[in-house]
């Protein structure tokens, strides 16, 4: 264990922020054997983690999804679709910083638990009301709130609580099975819906999305860790989430992936503009744009194999920017793309890059991040991708509309490269990082 002290001014007064940085695993045997694609499922605890999350995202897409279509069945009406959508979104916005505080103040496991048991409310609560016939788009929007409330406030802690149940020589390993589960959801929950919801019902669907909240509990009941953060604090506090604001900020290694990411995205979210290149650009028409769309998806299952193969990687800071400047020059080639099949390889590096730096950035901040602030940390990077993602789809509609979709995604290579070049200048550190 390695004690890191950061000292910051604050006025006339001086405080003392003390960090500490696990170095060493908290599990026996941590360099035993090569680590396969599948070795951090042979961890129990991390298996049963792996499993209660797979649930959880499975149920939350499966509502998601049944909850917006029954929105438009009940109102026929677009803008009531789009305020759906943004309740669902609204938790995030208010409570996205908060869930962090909680996850490196109170029991980890303790909290998952209370999260997701309150979550089985809204399903069941929106099955009996659809099953009795009295339901309205008003009990769609507040259960939907309260689901989406529940998922932020949870969210840190299913995160947070993984480095302490695998040995840092798992955890690229681990975060890249989390990932790849995780997407794996985003495609399969919403067919599962469809199903349920096309055979049986709106309502049998609501049902299954609760139900599968029980074997989620179950399996956090079983974890045999603890699930108490090192360090924690006893209350909840503003201060808290300041301290998380310095931590990455005095953190070099972190503060720099945080930026190659905000940049890549920025300048280079491509997806809002693919139809614009399978109409205008390829004029391949509605199943062209779909294979545009599931490109990036196969890219990133492939670079996700490659990381579960390679095992532990230990130039991550290498890898980080030399994924992100792959990004940025995949992001060139659809912009010179004239054939569709070019862009579907431009498309699907986009994917690949995109995969790898992720899974890396994930890790690095779960390594360097002390056990009282991986909470924080993990809320953060993902409020600060989400509102990213916003930013940047405004600036690629705004640049395909001014130079036309190929010219923008020329000039997003080109600032996305030269902000990479520039963060590697200003944090020299990133490029020789090395994870132990």
């Amino acid at each position: 264990m390695r004690r890191q002290q950061l000292h910051c001014g604050a006025h006339s007064n001086r405080f003392h922020l003390r960090f500490i940085v696990a170095q060493d695993t908290h599990t026996p045997n941590d360099r035993a054997g090569p680590i396969r694609p599948w070795s951090s499922l042979l961890i129990r605890d991390y298996r049963l983690i792996f499993i209660a999350i797979l649930c959880a995202n499975t149920s939350m897409h499966m509502r998601n999804v049944a909850s917006l279509y029954q929105v438009y069945q009940l109102s026929g009406s677009s803008v009531q679709l789009g305020l759906a959508g943004f309740f669902q979104a609204l938790p995030f916005i208010f409570f996205g910083l908060f869930g962090g505080v909680l996850a490196d103040t109170y029991n980890r496991k303790k909290l998952i638990l209370y999260t997701a048991t309150f979550n089985l409310l809204p399903g069941v609560a929106l099955g009996t009301l659809t099953a009795t016939g009295v339901v309205e788009v008003w009990h769609i929007n507040t259960l939907n709130v309260l689901t989406s409330s529940l998922q932020v406030l949870g969210g840190p802690a299913r995160q947070a609580i993984i480095p302490s149940l695998i040995p840092q020589s798992h955890l690229l390993n681990a975060v890249t099975l989390s990932t790849l589960m995780m997407q794996g959801t985003q495609l399969t929950a919403p067919v599962f819906a469809g199903f349920l919801i096309d055979i049986f019902g709106i309502d049998t669907s609501y049902f299954a999305d609760a139900l599968l909240l029980v074997p989620a509990l179950c399996c956090v009941l079983l974890v045999r860790s603890s699930g108490q953060p090192q360090g924690a604090r006893r209350q909840v506090s503003w201060r808290s989430l300041i301290e998380g604001f310095e931590f990455l900020y005095h953190t070099r290694i972190i503060l720099s992936l945080f930026l190659l990411d905000f940049f890549a995205v920025l300048f280079g979210f491509y997806r809002p503009i693919l139809p614009i290149f399978a109409d205008d650009v390829f004029d391949v028409g509605a199943r062209g744009l779909g294979a545009l769309y599931a490109a990036p998806a196969i890219g990133a299952l492939i670079g996700s194999g490659i990381l579960l193969t390679a095992g532990d990687i230990k130039r991550k800071g290498a890898v980080s920017i030399i994924g992100t400047l792959l990004f940025a020059l995949s992001l060139g080639l659809l912009g010179i793309s004239k054939w569709f099949w070019m862009g579907l390889i431009a498309v699907g590096v986009l994917g690949f890059s995109d995969a790898i730096s992720v899974a890396i950035r994930r890790t690095v901040v779960q390594i360097l991040a002390p056990d009282d602030m991986r909470g924080r940390a993990t809320s953060f990077l993902t409020v600060f991708a989400q509102t990213t993602n916003a930013l940047g789809a405004v600036i690629a509609g705004a640049g395909a509309a001014l130079l036309g979709a190929p010219n923008a995604a020329l000039l997003g290579c080109i600032l996305c490269t030269v902000m990479v070049l520039g963060v590697c200048w200003a944090i020299p550190q990133l490029w020789s990082y090395r994870s132990r």
